[in-house]
């Protein structure tokens, strides 16, 4: 007896993949509290009630509840953040430390490859208090820059391990002297860390929760700084001990340094970031933390999409080299999922990619790809010409 089969085709309709750009994660000096949380111990949290869930609570762990209140007043609820409290024994150098089992990278390693911005912070005090030392070199407390360094490291070990990400440390004990900074554009070679000079009360601190904030509401391309987003949330800004109002031209020189602080606009109300550069030269292709959260998320993408072929087989010519239209599909795989994700939401202005059919994989059983990215421009500076007319 004849009869008529269906079968349903799967994966032709080239949907997009998931990324989650807007997850942070953040590690922080902070105790244990009675009952409640234990140091050490990462979590994900999405809102200030699940803060308290988890046991940190504001009589406990002030430093660290006013850092999470910041980021929830900017982020909004919902936002995901990943947070590890860790003692004060623990200095920011060691937080970053890819070696130290207990700093960031415990935090990073239960995340799985989910944060895509980290902030790191230490409690100055707390540490001063706990029998540490406090050196402040270079117009910041010299683990600043210690962390700095080691960030390298390790940020470098998890994007080869395919799981890329950029850091924002806090720069406490900030001296009050701009000019004392080193200066990152000169020299450094740290283009997936970040340092925020600047917090929303007078003290030694710095607002890396705000930030964290800021940069899990906007879309990868968005610059931290772009005026047409608002003002931040805070009602107060302060570089150190001094009100930002009161310190002249230092938040210039500081952001003229390298490291992201505090501004305001003649007849705008409010406070905005000055910008977002990374520790390396401004020639570097990655010298924003905008331009360095685009190309991560071209990263995974990438690598989500070309996994798929590892040890597929490949059709070739006669010579050994690969079939022109074959190479022709497989670049439009990464085209279009890079498009219908990134181009479609104006994160990126246009992407290509070739795949070279001369190419020999019968002898290297390596197949080599070209990906390019037309990153969005920037209108940074404004130059206005002003003038009567008579018509």
């Amino acid at each position: 007896m004849g009869s008529v089969n269906i079968t349903l085709a799967d994966g032709q309709l080239g949907a997009t993949l998931q990324t989650n750009d807007g997850v942070t994660g953040i590690v922080i000096t902070g105790t244990t509290e009675t009952g409640g949380y234990v140091q050490g111990t990462p979590i994900l949290v999405t809102s200030m009630a699940e803060v308290t869930t988890a046991g940190i609570t504001a009589a406990g762990n002030p430093f660290a509840i006013k850092q999470l209140q910041e980021f929830y007043n900017q982020a909004g609820d919902g936002a995901e953040l990943y947070v590890m409290l860790v003692p004060p024994t623990l200095t920011v150098a060691q937080m970053a430390d890819n070696t130290n089992a207990n700093g960031a990278k415990k935090l990073l390693d239960f995340a799985a490859g989910q944060i895509k911005v980290l902030g790191l912070l230490s409690d100055d005090a707390a540490i001063a208090g706990g029998g540490g030392t406090i050196t402040v070199t270079n117009g910041l407390n010299a683990d600043v820059y210690t962390a700095a360094s080691n960030m390298k490291v390790m940020a470098q070990a998890y994007f080869a391990a395919e799981k890329p990400f950029r850091c924002v440390i806090g720069g406490t004990n900030y001296s009050g002297v701009a000019s004392s900074l080193t200066n990152e554009t000169s020299g450094t070679t740290n283009n997936r860390t970040a340092i925020i000079i600047g917090d929303t009360a007078s003290g030694v601190s710095a607002c890396v929760g705000l930030l964290l904030g800021v940069v899990s509401s906007i879309p990868v391309q968005r610059k931290i700084s772009r005026v047409r987003t608002g003002s931040l949330t805070n009602t107060e800004a302060y570089l150190g001990t001094t009100a930002l109002e009161s310190t002249g031209g230092d938040a210039t020189v500081i952001s003229s340094k390298g490291f992201i602080t505090f501004t305001t606009y003649p007849n705008v109300s409010g406070y905005f970031f000055s910008g977002d550069p990374v520790l390396t030269a401004t020639t570097d292709d990655y010298c924003k933390l905008a331009r360095g959260r685009v190309i991560d998320k071209a990263h995974v993408l990438a690598y989500t999409t070309f996994v798929q072929e590892v040890d597929d087989e490949v059709p070739v010519n006669t010579d050994g080299t690969l079939d022109s239209g074959f190479c022709k599909w497989l670049s439009q795989q990464i085209v279009n999922q890079i498009n219908n994700t990134m181009t479609a939401n104006k994160e990126i202005s246009g992407v290509s990619c070739f795949i070279d059919p001369n190419q020999n994989i019968l002898s290297t059983n390596t197949l080599a790809v070209v990906l390019k990215v037309t990153p969005v421009g920037y209108a940074t500076n404004i130059e206005i010409t002003l003038g009567f007319q008579n018509p």
